[in-house]
């Protein structure tokens, strides 16, 4: 006979729609004894960490109603950086995730930026940039982390109200056993994409290419119009690190890793 799924209280004034309530209850897992989570951090209840010291204890009636308030104060401030209306499911999706990378990473995340550019689908891709932590001082993707996002970008497309994540798609949740994984890491920065950096050093060995090839007056008119080849090949590089560039900015703006 397997395990009871523990869940909170669905009688309490939730701010957000009860599936996504359980996407934060199955995701982040209820102890009652403070404990330290994989990162170091005092957690206790459904994955709070403000204000928890050694030794610290809490009834479930406690941990639920300190989980509906908490998720009160996310909506209201996932409410605060939207510039679109979000349905209940959207929002709900949002709160999950800025719950779990917390309020400052969510800010400035992609699913923020799409969702308030009118586009969906692009916000609920963007929900797969976190998906990564630090485990053991290497930064790689999470399996329970990759679910997690997945079904939080389902959660975020839906419109049916009595959607919620199947249980069997929550490694261990009849465990209730998600709370020692890691924290995700942000969204990597566009800056630190290998594609964007090659794209920025091809347009910078054209810029100097080009730079050295156009002295003593563009060299003569490019030798009386027989263009120096270099030219050719500064115009080339720059073109290319351009077009990789707009590419890779259009790929994160639609979501992509």
């Amino acid at each position: 006979m397997g395990a009871v799924e523990i869940l909170p209280d669905s009688a309490l004034h939730w701010p957000i729609i009860w599936p996504g309530v359980v996407e934060v209850a199955r995701s982040e897992g209820c102890r009652l004894r403070a404990y330290r989570d994989i990162a170091g951090v005092w957690t206790i209840g459904w994955g709070e960490t403000e204000n928890v010291r050694p030794g610290d204890v809490m009834t479930q009636d406690e941990a639920d109603r300190l989980l509906c308030s908490r998720l009160g104060e996310f909506a209201q401030n996932v409410e605060a950086l939207l510039a679109r209306p979000a349905t209940p499911h959207q929002l709900a999706a949002m709160v999950s995730l800025a719950y779990n990378v917390g309020l400052a990473g969510f800010a400035r995340s992609s699913v923020l930026r799409a969702h308030n550019a009118g586009n969906a689908l692009a916000a609920a891709r963007a929900f797969g940039l976190w998906n990564k932590a630090r485990v053991r001082g290497v930064l790689e993707e999470v399996r329970g982390l990759t679910a997690r996002r997945a079904r939080e970008a389902a959660l975020y497309l839906s419109r049916d109200s009595s959607y919620h994540p199947p249980l069997d798609a929550l490694p261990d949740a009849a465990a209730g056993a998600m709370a020692d994984m890691p924290a995700a890491e942000p969204e990597s920065r566009m800056a630190a994409s290998p594609i964007a950096q090659s794209g920025a050093v091809s347009m910078a060995t054209g810029a100097i290419a080009m730079a050295s090839a156009t002295s003593a007056d563009v060299r003569a008119v490019a030798t009386g119009l027989g263009i120096d080849p270099l030219l050719v090949v500064a115009a080339v590089a720059l073109i290319v690190g351009a077009v990789v560039l707009w590419n890779r900015y259009r790929q994160r703006n639609e979501g992509w890793a």
